[in-house]
C-alpha cells in the first residue's frame, strides 16, 4: 500500500491496489449474487482496478511470463492476506519463480 495517497489513519480501510496505477481501492469487485460479479473501477486512472479477477489461471500465469506488472500487482496486493510486518511465503516463491523463469 502507497502511504503517499492516504493518512496513517485510513490505512485499514485500503487493503488492495488498482493494478493499472497503484492506487489503493476498498474492492476489486462487487458481487450482487452468486456468480454474479462486477468489476469496480478506479476513482484515480478510470480503468478497472483489478482486470484479473475474470481471467482463468492460464492467463495469469502467460502474463506472469511476460513480465506484465499488472498481475505482479494482482498477486502480491489484491490476492495476498495484509500484513504489516514480515514476508509472506508466496511472495518469495513468487520471486523465485520470475527469477527463475527471467
Amino acid at each position: 500500500i502507497n502511504a503517499e495517497y492516504m493518512g496513517e489513519s485510513c490505512r485499514n480501510l485500503y487493503e488492495m491496489i488498482c493494478v493499472e496505477c497503484g492506487y489503493p481501492v476498498n474492492d476489486v469487485y462487487r458481487e450482487f449474487s452468486k456468480g454474479n460479479i462486477r468489476l469496480t473501477r478506479c476513482d484515480h486512472c478510470g480503468k478497472y482496478a483489478d482486470k484479473y479477477v475474470e481471467y482463468e489461471l492460464v492467463i495469469i500465469f502467460l502474463d506472469l511470463i511476460l513480465l506484465k506488472s499488472q498481475v505482479y500487482r494482482h498477486i502480491l496486493f489484491n490476492q495476498m492476506p495484509y500484513q504489516e510486518r514480515g514476508i509472506d511465503v508466496n511472495i518469495i516463491k513468487t520471486a523465485i519463480g520470475a527469477v527463475v523463469l527471467d
